[in-house]
């Protein structure tokens, strides 16, 4: 008779831009248009490019179209991009969202695994989390760090979950919390949960037409809206 695998904690992975914070565009469109401008890259669309839900591989690959030596020019743009984020940023330069304490708060209970899944390049999200004074200690992070696609990520994430519970992860147990159309197609492509927030570029409507299973305009109260997502 086979032996029923216990369930796992709840594996919630927060996204970051737009999210948990909102970085200013006049703060970080000028920046990324000095290094193309260092580089002598020819990429005039930047500042009209959306960047919402993208991955930082993926933006910055984009830049590099009309060039030929593509591998050498984002090695040294991911480069300088990094250290300028580092040097540059403030507090004042991004918007610190309502009541990520008390959501973030909440998941580093006993019965969850908290986590970031986020287009940003490791050195990139600290940065900015630590701008934002946000100093809670992630279990762990899926990263745009070698995919230009989001959708990829989910998968790095259930590996590390079957390695440190060294048992097979339930895709149905995470739940990916963020603001873009991106971030609800990212988690049906793995069959995982998805809270949408309004607290980005799109709006309730915009994001209903993706069909999340919950839509919210803030984290507040995260006790409410988990029991009414999942019914415990």
């Amino acid at each position: 008779m086979p032996i029923d695998t216990p369930l796992h904690p709840w594996v919630i992975l927060f996204d970051i831009d737009g999210t948990l914070l909102t970085v200013d565009r006049t703060f970080n469109r000028p920046l990324l248009r000095s290094i193309l401008d260092e580089l002598k890259i020819e990429y005039p669309e930047m500042e009209q490019d959306p960047f919402s839900g993208r991955t930082d591989h993926d933006i910055i690959s984009s830049f590099l179209v009309r060039h030929d030596n593509q591998e050498e020019l984002y090695a040294e743009f991911k480069t300088r991009y990094l250290e300028k984020l580092e040097q540059e940023i403030e507090a004042h330069h991004l918007l610190r969202h309502e009541h990520i304490d008390e959501a973030i708060e909440f998941f580093s209970g006993p019965n969850f695994i908290t986590g970031l899944l986020t287009g940003n390049y490791p050195s990139a999200a600290h940065v900015k989390l630590k701008a934002a004074n946000i100093h809670y200690e992630f279990s762990f992070g899926a990263f745009g760090e070698h995919h230009t696609d989001r959708n990829m990520l989910p998968q790095l994430a259930l590996k590390h979950i079957k390695e440190q519970l060294s048992q097979n992860p339930d895709p149905q147990r995470f739940i990916i919390i963020g603001d873009t159309p991106r971030d609800i197609l990212c988690a049906q492509s793995a069959q995982m949960k998805c809270v949408a927030v309004t607290t980005g570029k799109f709006s309730r409507e915009e994001l209903a037409r993706y069909e999340p299973d919950l839509i919210l305009d803030s984290l507040a109260n995260p006790s409410h809206w988990f029991q009414q997502l999942v019914g415990e």
